[in-house]
């Protein structure tokens, strides 16, 4: 066998392997589309569509007696010119009213706290008894070297579990 020979049955191997590979990529492929569906066969729809009829039904009932206290109201209104109207559109005005109401009063409590955000921003506050404490020595011009003492002196020696002598 010359070179060229073998250079040639080489590329054909190569060619049938990757034909081979394609080959066993389409079959894994297919199995798993195949596994998908029977899957998808098993699963039974009709508790699914069951629920879905009963909320389509459940719709369906409110509609109608919306339309028919709508149609009652309407058959009253032609009768009587002042008539009230139906005790839902009553509900659904007050509670409007009501949300109106509490859209109100939150924009009030955003303006009034913005208002206190605004004051308290201003506003200079220590916060701590002994800042206080030392701004007022600093207004009255007490120049006293005595040291916070909470403060440690850090050329002061340490004497954990030692007597001072």
């Amino acid at each position: 066998m010359s070179r060229e020979e073998r250079e040639r049955l080489k590329q054909e191997y190569k060619e049938h392997y990757r034909q081979l590979l394609e080959q066993k990529k389409k079959l894994a492929a297919y199995e798993r589309k195949a596994r998908i569906m029977k899957s998808l066969e098993a699963i039974d729809p009709s508790p699914v569509l069951h629920s879905f009829q009963n909320a389509l039904q459940t719709v369906r009932e409110k509609i109608t007696l919306a339309e028919s206290r709508l149609e009652t109201w309407m058959d009253h209104q032609q009768g009587e010119e002042a008539a009230p109207p139906p005790p839902d559109a009553e509900e659904v005005i007050r509670k409007e009213q009501a949300g109106q109401l509490v859209r109100q009063i939150r924009a009030e409590m955003g303006v009034i706290e913005r208002d206190l955000e605004d004051t308290a921003s201003g506003m200079k506050s220590e916060k701590t008894v002994y800042s206080q404490h030392l701004s007022e020595k600093k207004r009255s011009g007490d120049q006293d070297t005595e040291s916070d003492p909470a403060r440690t002196d850090s050329d002061a020696p340490k004497t954990i579990g030692r007597k001072k002598s």
